[in-house]
Order: structure tokens, then sequence, then C-alpha cells
């Protein structure tokens, strides 16, 4: 332990689920691991523990609860995505940190707390837009859709290219700023650490995997009772993540297994209002279109968004789990099916293969692929014997990755590292 009680303050772009009821919202099923992680360290003798949320509010909030402060700082009226400067130095004014500790390099909202903080920063990477650029559009054929003989995909097309030029990019520079400021990185992948190389040579790189939901390490696959031929796929809500690649891919599963079945998370596109404008236009759009032309609505269920315990029974009725996402960092509802023992199918990109080995814990594919995914999937419906090897072995590989007391222990070596470094400097 260090020398002394040293006091950390989490800067995090989400309310945590702990105080969302206190300041009149709902708590976000996403973020599991900040809670996780802030509990187990408020439970830590010689660690003092805050956590700066930015929040739908009106005014500054402070809440004490079970040995964590919480501060809900309101985001502005002009860019909901950051705060104002008077509002972080009343947060590090009241709380006096040792370390700043931001989680996430890609909103406005943590570059704002480490340009004011001039003490150590440290860096939590989880995606990193910079690196995701080239694949914000998922592959799609961008080109041939700007046809006017379909005005519909010509629609979806330009809203397309818009959002990625007007929306998307503008953060790339905020990001490089935000890593630019941190002294200090925490990654978990090969991929997040050459991202973090090529953003911040100069930062001391740290390695902590997360700690994901609890109910992921109680809960077991059905095996032989899951539901025949379903696949759940976490997220296809944008390109990026890949669902129209599983799309292709479905429309030749079904050549063999009529009675498949495509889980996805999230809302469904076919069922948006109809005055909704993403029913028209955008990912969704197209999505519902691609779902249409391929005879496949009979085989997709939305599920709607789901919280932990309806997405740990979701994967465990499952047949396989599929990331089909065009660049990940470390997925955690891959990490939480192979806890779960979920036989599993990934697209080989930016850090999956951090988390598990292809042919030897889960079966990999090119992400552009989709014969070869559908292929994939095909061995895990008809070998039995290869999807226990597999999933025995991720299990394994999970447990290792995801230890809660492993991973806490990787955090306080870090503030200890970090803080250690700063004081002898002082002195």
């Amino acid at each position: 332990m260090t020398a002394s009680p040293y006091k950390v303050l989490w800067v995090v772009n989400i309310v945590l689920p702990a105080v969302a009821e206190d300041i009149g919202l709902t708590g976000s099923p996403f973020g599991g691991w900040l809670s996780l992680m802030t509990q187990q360290l408020a439970h830590l003798p010689d660690c003092e523990i805050a956590v700066a949320m930015r929040a739908p509010v009106n005014q500054f909030i402070k809440i004490e609860r079970d040995g964590i402060t919480y501060y809900a700082v309101p985001q502005r009226t002009t860019d909901q995505f950051d705060v104002s400067d008077a509002d972080c130095k009343r947060v590090l004014q009241d709380f006096q940190p040792d370390i700043l500790h931001a989680e996430g390099s890609e909103m406005a909202y943590t570059r704002r707390f480490m340009s004011v903080w001039q003490g150590p920063r440290l860096l939590s990477l989880q995606g990193v837009i910079n690196g995701y650029a080239p694949y914000e559009l998922g592959n799609l054929p961008i080109l041939s859709m700007l046809n006017p003989l379909n005005p519909r995909r010509l629609i979806t097309a330009l809203a397309l290219l818009a959002n990625k030029k007007f929306r998307f990019m503008p953060r790339l520079k905020a990001e490089l700023e935000t890593v630019s400021l941190a002294s200090d990185i925490m990654g978990r992948t090969l991929w997040d650490r050459a991202q973090a190389a090529a953003l911040n040579p100069d930062a001391r790189y740290h390695h902590c995997s997360r700690i994901l939901r609890d109910i992921f390490y109680r809960k077991n696959w059905a095996g032989a009772d899951c539901e025949r031929h379903s696949i759940f796929i976490g997220n296809g809500a944008s390109a990026r993540k890949g669902a129209h690649v599983a799309m292709h891919a479905a429309a030749l599963l079904v050549r063999h297994y009529s009675d498949l079945r495509i889980y996805i998370a999230g809302e469904d596109p076919t069922k948006l209002p109809l005055r909704s404008i993403k029913r028209h236009i955008g990912y969704p759009a197209y999505l519902r279109g691609l779902i249409n032309e391929l005879g496949l609505s009979d085989h997709i269920i939305f599920t709607g968004q789901l919280d932990s315990a309806e997405m740990a029974a979701r994967m465990c009725r499952s047949h396989v789990y599929l990331l089909p996402s065009l660049i990940e960092n470390s997925p955690n509802t891959m990490g939480e099916a192979m806890l779960l023992g979920v036989p599993v199918v990934a697209a080989y990109v930016g850090g999956v293969p951090s988390m598990a080995r292809d042919e030897e814990e889960v079966l990999l594919y090119r992400a552009d692929d989709p014969a070869m995914l559908a292929f994939q999937v095909r061995r895990l419906f008809d070998d039995q014997e290869l999807t226990v090897k597999l999933t025995d072995a991720a299990r394994v590989r999970a447990r290792k990755t995801h230890d809660p007391k492993v991973n806490l222990q990787a955090l306080v070596s870090a503030y200890q590292h970090i803080i250690g470094m700063e004081r002898e400097r002082a002195n």
C-alpha cells in the first residue's frame, strides 16, 4: 500500500445506478464495470473514492452513499457532452483528489476535467474513436447506395455520410486532445495499447482488464437445453457493429436451418413509429430494408434494451453468441458470453484476439466475410465435440481475464505507482 491514504476522483460519462433515482433519472444498464469497481475501491481502507458524473440536471448535486461521494455535474445546454469549467473546479476543490481517473476518451466532458486538473491524470480507454474512424460506415456500399433511382437508399447514404462528417469526425480532434493530456493510460488489449502509443507516446501504459457484471459469474449456458440454431448479437445500433454482415450470413444459414433465429439486443427498426426519422433514413432504416430484402423477417428478433439479468438469460438460452462488429476494443458482451460458456463466433478485429484464441476458445472470421461467418456458425451448430472443447477453454480464459480480485489489485497497483511517482517528483 502507499505510505498514506489517497483520494481518487473518477470522471464518468453516465449517471451510475446507485444514485440515479436520487436525481430523478432512470439507472442505465450500461457501465456495470464502473459501479462494481468503485464499490470495491470504497471498501479499501486507504482509498477514498468520488465519482463525477455528467448528468441531464439543472443544478450541481452532491450525494454521499456507501463510502462514495457522487457529484452530478450539469451538462451544458449548448453541448450535452460537455460541462462548465466552474463545475469542474467546484468538484476538484471540494474533493481535492490525489489522482483523476477518467473513463473514456471520446467526450468533451472528459477533456474539460483533464484540462482543469493539474495533477496526475489517468485515462482509461474504452472505445478509441480515432481507431474506429475508418470503420464508422461499416463497409456499407455507400457509392452504390448513392443511386437516384432508389431515393430511400440515396437518402440513407447521405444521412450516414452527414452523420459521420458533422457528428463523428469533429470528435476525433477532441479525443486526441484528451489523450494528449493524460500522464498515464490504462487499457486491456494489444489494440488499445497500439492506439495509446500512436496518440500519446509519452504516456505510461497500465494494463487492467474489466470486472464484468456479477450475474455472468453465476449463470451457465443451457447447453443441450438451449434454443437450437439461435444466435445472440449484443448490439446492432450502428453500422460499425456489423449487424448487416450478420444478415448476409443469415441468408446463407437459413438454407440449412429453417428454424434459425437471430436475437439482437436493442431497438427494433422494423417497429419504429411512422413519424420516427430513424424509420426512414440512417442505419436502422438500412437494416430494416435489408432484413426485408433478404426475406429474413421471420428469423430476426429485436429484444429491446436488456438489463443484466435479461441479457444473461437470453445468452444462456442461445446456441451461439455472435460478435459481428467491424471494430471493437474489448467487447464486454463477448467476455460475458465466454464466462457463461456460450459458444462464441467473433470477427477478428481490434482487441478481440487479446480476449480469446481462434480455434482454441472461440471461432474467428474476417469481419467483412459473411460466408466465413456462416461457416463458423455451422461448425458450432453441428459439432457438439468442438463446441464443448471451445466453451470449456473459453470459460477458463474468461474467469482469468475478468477475475475481480486480480483486476482490483491491478488498478490499485496502477494508482500506487502513479501517486508514488507524483510524490517523488514533488519532493
